[in-house]
Parts: C-alpha cells; structure tokens; sequence
C-alpha cells in the first residue's frame, strides 16, 4: 500500500477502536458481578478483603502495562515491514521477560505481601480473608502479564477482534467460575481468587492459539532457537522501551493517588463524591481508549514502514475521531451527567459535592482526548523516552497546582488540577510530536 492510497481510514480504525471499546466495557461488568457475588456472602468483611485484594493486583497490573504497550509498538512497526520473523523474536523476549517478573513476584511473595499491607492499611479483622485471596491470586500475575503481551500483539497486528474474543473469554469466565465456586461450592473469597486465577490462565491458552495459528508453530520454533533473539542489542531496546513506559505509568499512578489522597484531606464527603466522579473517568478511558488502540496498531506500521505521509496521516484520522468521541461525551455527561451522579448514590450530600463538579467533568474529555491519542501514536511509534519526559513536564506543572485550587475550588479544584494534568500531557506530547514525525524519512 503506497503513502498516497490508504483504503478506507474510516472503517480501519473503526474495526480496531470498535471491539476495543467492546472489549474494554466488559471488564467493568465483571467487577460488578464479583461485587454482587461477594456482597451475598455474611458480613462485609467478605467484600472488603476482595475488593483490597483486587485493588492491589489491579495496581500491579497497571503498573506492569508497559508489557502490552512496548509489545503493541514494536510488534505494529515490524507489521508494517512485513517481518514475521521479527514479530516471532519479538513475541519470545516479551514471554520470557514477564515470566520472569511474574516469577520475581511469585518469589517475593512475602516482602510483597508485606508492602502491600503496610500501603493499603485494610482493617485488621480482614486480614486472614485477605491472605487467603492474596495466596491463591498470587499464582495469576504470570498469566496475567503474559496476556498483557498477548493483547499487545493481537492489537499491533490490528487484530482487534481477537483481542476482544480474549478478553470476553477472560470476563465471562472469570463470573461463571466465580458463581460456580462460591455459590455453588460455597469457597467464599477462595471461590473468587481461584476463579480469576483460572480464568486467566485460560485467556492465555487462547492467546497462545491466536499467535499460533497466524504466526504458525515453526516460526515460533524458530525464533526460541535464533541466536537473532537473544542479541544483547535487541533485548536492551526492549528493556529500554519497557523501562520509560514504566516509570511513565508509575507517575501516572503517583498522579491519580495524590489526587485521592488530597480528596480524603478534604473529608469523608469529598472523599465519597470524588470516588463517584471517578466513574466518568473510566467512561471516558473506555471510549478513548479504543482509538489510542487504532493508533497504536496503524500509525505504529507506518511509523515501521517508516513512510511519514502515512504515520501523519492515521495520526490526524485518530485524533479526528477522538475528537468527535470527547464532544459526544461531553454532550452527555452535560445531559445526564447529574442523573448519573443520583443513581450511584442516595446521600443527598454526596450528590451536592458531586454535581457541583459537574462543568468541570464535561470539559474533561474535550481536554483529555489529545493525551489519550497522543499516547497510542507514541506507543506505536515505540517512543518510550519521549513518554517519560512529556508526563514528567505534566506533572511537575501538576502536583504544585493542586494545593492552591483544592484550597481555593475545594473539591472543584482538585478536578481543576485534574484538568491541568491531561492538558499538559496534550500539550507536551503535541509540541514534541513533530520530532516523531522527523525521524521519518521525507518523500
């Protein structure tokens, strides 16, 4: 396909960002479900241990993501060259590196353990729950980091569809399992762990299918046995892509916590009202998201191809469509955003702190679309470093602005600071992308 003749933009980003954000609003569903299960056991002690639990494995998932982000970039960029080689090379060094964390992790369990308690503080009367979840949960970061690479592939490959196959697999299995063990076999908070512990491992039989069937068991044979593969050069590239985006995640993380922790300073209201207003932001990551996945798989085989009229062109579709996906949320969190708020809590309290955010939330997505695309051209563009510096910029403007705004806007002001953060993340990614774009060669 030459830089001038890309055949329907439209329908290929559509078919990547569709069952992404398919896939993506499935998860939530499962929580839901887990909760609904859990909450029927007696004593809410029960929900409390898991939903720590789950917490905690949540952060180490998401702390891990660098895993499907560098394996989605470099995977996209040797689709674009038509390497089925490399892309099997690729796939072997991202196995071995998040069996081997997920080993590390296994073999560190009760430092792990340790840490864990002592940064989640849970109540004291749910801690044998806790550990028992904790034992049986433990054995899944393997599988789960193995599908973070996985999923990488399937969307560099701009197979979405089988992506969302995986993770509805994950989900669906993960409440029928659930359901089965602790309703029906009565295992309480073991029945849960064991049936995401399960699910899991299962997501990864039917990813290792998915790769086998299309990049076939020779090539893979043979990329475990290339000495290609193992090339100090090679893994230090991935080591590098992996280790920027880390970090990356982890200030985001840092961001989001403070953010939590500043609520909480503010009171067991504000503290409610702003675990409510989160909701908005996972509705807006499920939709977004989908179109950072498009950029990711598309701009990233441009980006491999290295022809630059292609990357700058599924650049400006994605952001187009990220664009009209920010107005159509900001058009409903404007409409229904207060109804939203009543039906996720009766503490007419709650409600007042909540709603009164409520111009603030609607100017979130139009503001935080950039940073979301931005992000998915500069994963599939494998720019690591470049993620580093521009979030780090981010919040360096971020953290100094939250206390004045939470001082003055008192809630309002937090999500102010919020807002200042996904602009900054925009605005440096978007001064620094034509950098991204120099680095191609110019026809």
């Amino acid at each position: 396909m030459s830089a001038r003749t890309l055949s329907h933009p439209h329908k290929r980003i559509w078919a990547i960002a569709g069952p992404a954000i398919i896939a993506n609003s499935s998860a939530p569903l499962v929580g839901l479900v887990d909760t609904w299960i859990v909450g029927h056991l007696p004593g809410p002690q029960y929900l409390a241990a898991v939903s720590v639990g789950a917490l905690l494995f949540s952060y180490v998932f998401w702390a891990c993501g660098f895993l499907r982000m560098s394996t989605t970039g470099l995977v996209a960029q040797a689709h674009g060259q038509e390497d089925e080689g490399q892309i099997a090379r690729i796939m072997v060094r991202v196995t071995l590196l998040a069996m081997l964390i997920g080993l590390l992790f296994i073999a560190a369990a009760t430092p792990f353990r340790q840490a864990a308690l002592s940064f989640l503080a849970p109540p004291e009367d749910i801690l044998p729950l806790f550990d028992t979840y904790f034992d049986i949960r433990l054995w899944a970061i393997p599988a789960a980091l193995l599908g973070l690479g996985i999923n990488g592939f399937l969307i560099g490959t701009a197979r979405a569809k089988l992506s969302l196959y995986l993770q509805l697999t994950l989900n669906i299995a993960n409440a029928a399992l659930s359901l089965l063990f602790v309703l029906g076999f009565d295992m309480g908070v073991a029945g849960v762990a064991l049936g995401s512990l399960l699910a899991e491992w299962l997501a990864v039989l039917m990813g290792i299918f998915f790769i086998s069937r299309t990049l076939g068991f020779a090539a893979i044979k043979h990329a475990l046995t290339e000495a290609e593969t193992y090339k100090p050069a090679k893994i230090k590239r991935l080591m590098s892509v992996n280790g920027f985006i880390f970090v990356r995640t982890l200030l985001l993380i840092l961001a989001f916590a403070l953010l939590t922790r500043e609520a909480a300073a503010l009171g067991e209201v504000a503290l409610a009202a702003h675990q409510v207003l989160n909701t908005f932001m996972m509705l807006i990551a499920l939709g977004l998201d989908g179109f950072a996945y498009a950029s990711e798989a598309l701009a990233g085989a441009a980006f491999g191809k290295g022809v630059r009229h292609d990357f700058r062109t599924w650049v400006k579709y994605g952001l187009l469509w990220s664009g009209v996906m920010a107005l159509v949320y900001a058009a409903a969190f404007y409409l229904g955003g207060a109804a939203l708020i009543n039906a996720l809590t009766d503490l007419e309290s709650v409600r007042a702190a909540a709603i009164s955010v409520l111009p603030v939330i609607v100017l979130l997505p139009l503001i935080g679309a950039w940073c979301y695309q931005y992000d998915g051209v500069y994963i599939g563009a494998t720019a690591g470093r470049a993620m580093f510096g521009t979030i780090a910029v981010s919040v360096a403007v971020f953290i100094p602005s939250i206390g004045p705004l939470a001082d003055r806007f008192g809630l309002v002001g937090l999500w102010l600071a919020l807002l200042v953060f996904l602009g900054m993340r925009g605005l440096t990614q978007a001064i620094w992308y034509p950098r991204l774009e120099r680095s191609l060669p110019n026809e």
